[in-house]
């Protein structure tokens, strides 16, 4: 995932808005990323098309865990302890 669609990703986090997203995006990222609502409404439905994001019509209100390693199919294992992450982030 290139920087920008990392970037997208991070805000896709149900707190924000597409608006919002497309307000923050422009900011940082400039004539990279113009025209910003359709790069981004492009991006988005990928991510949907790929099975790794819905859309929401409804404010996130904590219905899903969205920690960090939090595997909701829980069958990932504990990251090793030789990576060297922290156990909270």
């Amino acid at each position: 995932m290139d920087d920008m669609n990392s970037v997208l990703w991070e805000l896709m986090d149900g707190t924000n808005e597409f608006g919002e997203i497309c307000n923050l995006m422009d900011a940082t990222f400039h004539e990279r990323i113009a025209p910003a609502d359709e790069r981004l409404r492009t991006s988005v439905n990928q991510l949907v098309s790929d099975g790794l994001a819905i859309i929401r019509q409804s404010p996130f209100k904590g219905e899903w865990n969205i920690s960090p390693r939090y595997d909701p199919s829980g069958k990932l294992p504990p990251p090793s302890s030789r990576l060297g992450l922290d156990s909270e982030e």
